[in-house]
């Protein structure tokens, strides 16, 4: 028995799954459902990861909507299948960042001759790898080192399981209900403005025009559940990172710069007189790429000592595997075999290897580099990762694919990979390695769920494989379907901020442009000094990088997260507050998602009925501002309506 699974059983707190007995932990309704919730929730979170740049763990509303369903069909064996419906659901937010961040910037660059498949390949293959990572460091990081690493998300997770509460579901049945019709109306029907902008008033448009200070908020009720979840403190971060880029920078190039020339359109035109939203975009944007990629390298860098620890008992249970009695391992220490991960790990590398050399390599040499390239990052970034989930709850999946595909750019450039087919190439490396990062990671969480609960890791180790496979095709068709209702470049396309960076980063330094390296240089040295102050600069870069209007509702959401943890001064009333408003949250963000993708499907369809003329009047713009603070006050007011059991 592990040290941490004897401090539960010393404390009374043995697992609700004892590890003493065996349970029915996959059926017929547990594959049927987790796949079916994977599904659904590739489909809404996709949208999201397209407009605001994140993704959104499914644990929480699948959960909750798993009890809500076991409570309703009188299930008796509720628990177990309740766990692992999460956790094959899990799958489809788990890999969304391979795909959702990266394989947009070949529409963006307007390569259209990757055909589907090949954007499927390395997606799945990249996660199922994430799989056997996160198998190979679980004992370590869940077991042995249980009580350094908290892992927040993954302690969420089991505390909602564990709840068991009907009531949880409609409250989160009802908020979503509410969400998905908002979105539904503000995306397809157009009665009130998306993004609350100062320019939609003559005040704010004088500002623009004299000081080029723009604010701007996006009344989404995705974006709003979002930021109460990340909390009033990375919230505050992330929005100062977006302060600083639309307050600071961009009035500061105008100064300097404004007798520069640049193209807009197709057209040639002063700094000047080029719109606030074209300067970030063109130059500001870039600092934040800077402080991204130079955000991953310092975290590489300050968990240099786990990634060797971790490596060196990796390497150990491989080579001495022998030595272990696996009748005397518990039902909860039980994963696939070291000789299964290793040999998983070197395959999923060799396979993806032979894809590019297939469809992508010019010569043996780079085919050589690429193997090297993705087996080191894979494996190091990776420990990364899931050190930063254990102890954040996040993980900067982007920072860490910048950092890489800046390298790889470089080295494979020497090799004489270059071009169009050489930003494929280099792109779908980083597609195979970002969604590596993200499984590895969120799995992990999942597996700290398991050794919580008392949950068979080998069981879910497997079906997590068989779920990525099928969510590695539905992120693929997400991405197409999205990219026909609304795409990625264009007056109305989505943002896909990273899916842009990674455009921005690649296309220069393979097809002979020129990166704006000063700026890079500038945004690296300024996450050097915010390190130096102990300021979180990933936190910092995402907002610099990120558009303010999808900054700024997170910051709401974290104002009134704030509020509704300090409108007691009872802990247990607190507690159980600040729990009904994350239910609220998640129905907002499932909801909401839901109700964008179903506006997605009519405007395929070439059903029209948005009121475009209307929501440019001021009119939209104030009734946006009713509606928003209407949904503000519910999520409030629901949260601090909760009262403890007397």
């Amino acid at each position: 028995m592990s040290e941490s699974q004897e401090n539960q059983m010393a404390h009374g707190r043995e697992p609700i799954m004892s590890p003493h007995k065996n349970y029915t932990e996959i059926n017929a309704y547990v594959v049927f459902w987790g796949l079916f919730y994977s599904v659904l929730f590739s489909l809404a979170v996709g949208y999201l990861c397209l407009k605001i740049g994140q993704t959104v763990d499914a644990f929480a509303p699948v959960s909750v909507l798993a009890m809500g369903m076991a409570i309703m069909l009188k299930r008796k064996n509720a628990f177990p299948e309740t766990v692992h419906i999460q956790a094959i659901a899990s799958a489809s937010t788990n890999v969304l960042g391979g795909a959702m961040f990266i394989l947009p910037a070949l529409f963006i660059m307007n390569i259209t001759s990757v055909s589907f498949l090949e954007m499927v390949v390395p997606v799945g293959l990249g996660g199922i790898l994430g799989v056997f990572l996160a198998t190979m460091f679980r004992s370590y990081f869940c077991e042995e080192m249980d009580k350094q690493y908290p892992f927040p998300s993954g302690t969420a997770a089991a505390e909602v399981l564990s709840c068991n509460e009907g009531n949880r579901a409609k409250l989160m049945v009802y908020s979503g209900l509410f969400a998905l019709v908002y979105d539904f109306i503000l995306n397809s029907l157009g009665w009130w403005k998306e993004v609350i902008s100062s320019a939609s008033f003559g005040w704010g448009q004088t500002i623009v025009d004299k000081y080029k200070l723009l604010v701007t908020l996006d009344s989404d009720a995705a974006l709003l559940g979002i930021g109460y979840f990340t909390g009033i403190r990375y919230a505050s971060i992330i929005t100062a990172g977006s302060f600083f880029a639309w307050f600071v920078c961009i009035p500061v190039v105008y100064f300097l710069g404004g007798n520069h020339e640049m193209v807009v359109n197709g057209q040639t035109i002063l700094l000047a007189d080029a719109p606030v939203t074209t300067v970030f975009n063109q130059y500001v944007r870039h600092i934040g790429i800077g402080m991204l990629a130079m955000a991953g390298i310092i975290g590489l860098l300050s968990m240099s000592g786990v990634v060797t620890d971790v490596t060196r008992r990796a390497i150990a249970d491989i080579f001495f595997t022998h030595k272990k009695v696996e009748l005397k391992l518990l039902r909860t220490q039980m994963d696939l075999s070291m000789p299964v991960v290793a040999g998983g790990i070197l395959g999923t590398n060799l396979l993806f290897t032979l894809f590019f050399h297939i469809f992508y390599s010019q010569s043996f040499t780079q085919t050589v580099l690429a193997f090297f390239i993705v087996l080191i990052f894979s494996f190091m970034l990776s420990v990364v990762g899931i050190s930063s989930i254990a102890f954040t709850g996040n993980e900067p999946v982007s920072g860490m694919t910048i950092f890489m595909i800046i390298v790889s750019a470089i080295v494979m450039g020497s090799a004489g990979l270059s071009g169009v087919n050489g930003s494929i190439a280099i792109l779908m490396m980083a597609a195979f390695l970002c969604s590596c990062l993200g499984v590895a990671g969120n799995f992990m969480s999942e597996l700290k769920v398991a050794h919580i609960v008392g949950a068979t890791p080998k069981t879910m180790e497997k079906w997590q494989i068989i779920s990525l496979i099928l969510s590695a095709f539905v992120c693929i068709g997400v991405i197409f379907l999205l990219n026909s209702a609304y795409g990625f470049v264009g007056p109305r396309a989505l943002p896909a901020p990273q899916a842009n960076a990674m455009a921005a980063i690649v296309q220069p330094l393979m097809e002979g442009g020129s990166a704006p390296w000063p700026l890079y240089m500038a945004g690296a040295f300024g996450a050097v000094i915010l390190w130096m102050m102990r300021v979180p600069a990933l936190a910092f870069a995402l907002g610099a990088y990120l558009p303010m209007f999808i900054n700024l509702p997170i910051l709401v959401g974290g104002i009134l997260s704030y509020l509704v943890t300090h409108s007691s001064v009872k802990e247990s009333v607190i507690e159980l507050r600040h729990n009904a408003g994350k239910t609220v949250a998640s129905g907002l963000i499932a909801g909401g998602a839901i109700g964008s993708l179903i506006s997605a499907v009519i405007h395929i369809a070439g059903v029209d009925v948005f009121m475009g003329e209307w929501v440019k009047t001021p009119g939209a713009t104030y009734l946006s501002i009713v509606m928003y603070a209407i949904m503000c006050t519910l999520l409030y007011q629901v949260a601090v309506k909760a009262k403890a059991d007397k």
